[in-house]
């Protein structure tokens, strides 16, 4: 039986590779986040409810971290924008 699609070998193998090398970038530059938000620098203590509201960004190789309330305020202005 004939094979439906060709697969270039490596190919697979070579995006996985590519993939992982991003993942590791990307964790590297999250462990290195700030302590404090980007717009109003409201102090970021590290308990379970900051983990889960606060928001993590990463933007050509920039984290940024910001409080819920000035998330809030950004994603309002981005609706009006939009």
């Amino acid at each position: 039986m004939k094979k439906i699609r060709k697969v270039i070998p490596g190919q697979r193998k070579q995006e996985r590779k590519n993939a992982q090398e991003n993942m590791e970038r990307q964790v590297a530059l999250f462990s290195k986040h700030p302590t404090e938000c980007c717009v109003c620098k409201l102090g970021f203590e590290r308990t379970k409810e900051t983990v889960l509201t606060w928001q993590v960004t990463i933007n050509e190789g920039r984290v940024r971290l910001t409080c819920p309330k000035c998330w809030g305020i950004i994603q309002e202005a981005m609706e009006n924008k939009g």
